[in-house]
Formats: structure tokens, C-alpha cells, sequence
């Protein structure tokens, strides 16, 4: 008897073995852990492109894309009413009288007014050119103030005048909204801000 007792347990024992081996030894586990960095890789890139999509608007005065890549709170009312405050406002290629050179102005024989030399536009040789958007470093940033949690993007740029360049630095909050990503706050960088060795947290963080 005892020896069959002891080949019955010997026989249990190796049957909870194999039976742990195969429950350790599947897919399972590892496949959701797969699933999960996927879709987290998905969510970082997605608004990592909403932040370069963003930026790269603002800097070619497309407010309409820019607008329309902002929440509801951050464009302060619709798309439209947030492109009127936004675009920039381009001068009459008629001047005024008071745009005259003279004033009171000049008038010719005929009681026309002799027009002054239009005033530089935001469109003009004035303007700086800028390079292309750069967006990295996401990680996430907690609410504040209006301000929902998100994921904090860093954009930079080189802005070119015509005796020097400068680069931009800006840390964007983009916050997902059912399948759309937006951003929901826009702050520079200061050098205050690189020097604690987390700039996008501490300049969204002020705002």
C-alpha cells in the first residue's frame, strides 16, 4: 500500500507541473503586454504629430488648420471666431490720406490726393522665415488650472531674419478627445526652464 501511495503522489505531482508549465508557458500574457506598448507607442505618436501639425500652421499663418487643432477652450469659441482674433490682418493696398507722406496731404490740380508708400505688411520683407517644426521628448503632464491632463510635446524651430537666426522653443499640451488629438496650451521655453532638466513639465506647469 504505501508503496502505491507513493507513485500515486509522484504521479499528482507531475501532473500539477505540467499543468503550471502550460498556464506559465502561454501567449496570454505577453501578447496583452504587446497590445498595450502598441497602442501607447499609437497614443505618443499620434499627438506628437498633432503637435508638429500644430506649430507648423501657426508658423505659416494657416489659422484655419491652427484653430481647428485647438480644444473649444483653448480657441476661446468656434474655429471662425478663433481665426478672426488669429490671422493676420493685411493692409489695403490703397493707403489712406493720413498714410501720405505729407500731412495734411498732398493733392494734385485736379484735388486728387497724392497717395503715400504703403506701410510693411506682416507678408512683407520684414517678415522672418522659419524652419521646420521639430516635436519630441512626450510625456505626460497633470491638470492644472483649466488645463486637463496630457501629454506634454516639445517643438522647436529656427527663425531666420535677415542679420540672424534664433531657434524656438515651445512646450505644447495635447489632450485626446474621443479619436482626436488637440492641443490645449502653448508655452515657450525658457533657459529658467532647461536648466531644472524638465522643461516641457515646468513650462506647462506655469500656465
Amino acid at each position: 500500500m504505501s508503496v502505491r501511495r507513493v507513485v500515486t503522489a509522484a504521479v499528482a505531482a507531475a501532473g500539477a507541473f505540467v499543468i503550471a508549465g502550460c498556464s506559465s508557458g502561454t501567449g496570454t500574457t505577453k501578447g496583452t503586454g504587446d497590445r498595450d506598448g502598441g497602442s501607447g507607442a499609437d497614443t505618443t505618436a499620434a499627438a506628437v504629430q498633432t503637435a508638429r501639425d500644430y506649430q507648423s500652421a501657426v508658423n505659416g499663418d494657416d489659422w484655419t488648420k491652427a484653430c481647428g487643432l485647438r480644444t473649444e477652450r483653448y480657441r476661446h469659441g468656434s474655429v471662425k471666431e478663433c481665426v478672426a482674433d488669429n490671422a493676420p490682418k493685411t493692409q489695403s493696398p490703397e493707403p489712406s490720406p493720413t498714410e501720405s507722406d505729407e500731412f495734411p496731404p498732398l493733392r494734385r490740380a485736379d484735388g486728387s490726393v497724392v497717395r503715400g508708400k504703403p506701410k510693411p505688411s506682416a507678408s512683407g520683407p520684414d517678415r522672418a522665415e522659419t524652419g521646420e517644426v521639430k516635436a519630441s521628448g512626450p510625456q505626460s503632464v497633470p491638470a492644472i488650472g483649466d488645463h486637463p491632463a496630457g501629454t506634454g510635446v516639445r517643438v522647436e524651430y529656427t527663425v531666420t531674419w535677415p542679420d540672424s537666426t534664433t531657434t524656438s522653443r515651445k512646450a505644447l499640451r495635447v489632450v485626446q478627445q474621443g479619436d482626436t488629438w488637440l492641443v490645449d496650451q502653448s508655452e515657450d521655453i525658457a533657459e529658467s526652464d532647461e536648466a531644472h532638466g524638465n522643461p516641457v513639465h515646468d513650462a506647462l506647469m506655469r500656465g
